[in-house]
């Protein structure tokens, strides 16, 4: 088919096929509002909701407990020597720290 010249285009443009230019969309339709339900009381709901979590949370401390591997007594008492040791050594070694760094100090005063 041939395209039909209008009366006010000129030789150019008659050619040409007319676009269609797209629309602009509009701004989302807003819901209905449904109508607010009155909540139960705050505070029994809360209360309700820190029994139920405490509980939650107590099932989930017992579970993980029963996986834990608890050392036999042996290496208790020799894990316990090593922190004596290292705990007496360390205080030795800062004792003796504190005794030069005074001497120290006392030889620069006077």
């Amino acid at each position: 088919m041939k395209a039909v010249k209008r009366s006010d285009e000129t030789p150019a443009q008659a050619g040409k096929q007319d676009k269609v230019k797209p629309l602009k969309k509009s701004a989302p339709a807003r819901k209905a509002e449904t109508p607010k339900r009155k909540a139960p009381r705050k505070a029994q709901v809360t209360r309700l909701d820190f029994v139920r979590r405490a509980r939650q949370y107590l099932r989930e401390v017992a579970y993980e407990l029963k996986k834990v591997v608890w050392p036999s007594r042996k290496e208790t008492v020799a894990t316990t020597a090593v922190v004596l040791v290292v705990v007496v050594l360390a205080g030795l070694f800062l004792g003796f720290v504190d005794l030069v760094l005074s001497r120290f100090v006392r030889f620069l005063i006077g």
